[in-house]
């Protein structure tokens, strides 16, 4: 009699215990395909970059709010900066940095009062470097006679405008625009943003 007891005792604790962990699958798993795909249901791409619709905003949802607590802590709302990420070359290829690449564009100052491109590795935090270089804006960077700028992004040092990636499996860059003109929330999707270019791979 004893035995049987503790045998459904055992069964109901079992029966928990599974629709316990049933629950914790399905919880976490569902925040993080929120998380993977929010930049696909809450975005605007142009050509390999993207940027939220309500990145900042009282409209962010609670997949883009955990989003940008981890990739954009303290982001400004839509009316005072726009963000652009991309990972990708222009190929659609992965950023990573065993391979050196070009990103070339004109200014941006038609965009906005400030801007800045800066690098990330794959944990979303700035790629220590003795340089201690992580950026460029409008303040520092170095154009050519035609008034366009490169940047090399390349593990190994280059000349002129260069920003580190040390050894990462995965590069994620950001471009931050701050007081942008009207014309930039009327085209999101068309304005001319940096172009990138993967130049070789080891």
């Amino acid at each position: 009699m004893e035995s049987g007891s503790r045998k459904k005792t055992i069964r109901r604790i079992s029966r928990y215990l599974l629709v316990v962990v049933v629950a914790l699958v399905l919880g976490v798993g569902s925040a993080l395909l929120g998380l993977g795909f929010m930049t696909e249901k809450d975005s605007i791409r142009n050509g390999e970059w993207y940027t939220g619709l309500t990145y900042g905003s009282e409209q962010a949802g609670i997949y883009t709010r955990a989003a940008v607590a981890i990739m954009a802590l303290f982001a400004l709302d839509r009316s005072e900066a726009i963000y652009y990420t991309v990972d990708t070359d222009d190929a659609g290829q992965p950023l990573r940095s065993s391979c050196n690449y070009r990103i070339e564009g004109s200014s941006l100052d038609p965009y906005a009062s400030w801007w800045s491109i800066t690098v990330y590795g794959g944990d979303n935090f700035l790629i220590p470097n003795e340089q201690n270089r992580y950026s460029y804006t409008n303040k520092n960077i170095k154009y050519d006679e035609d008034g366009n700028f490169t940047i090399f992004l390349s593990s190994t040092p280059k000349t002129g405008n260069w920003l580190p990636t040390d050894n990462q499996n995965k590069i994620i860059l950001m471009l931050r625009m701050f007081n942008p003109a009207p014309s930039v929330y009327e085209n999101l999707d068309t304005i001319e943003l940096p172009h990138i270019t993967t130049e070789e791979c080891a």
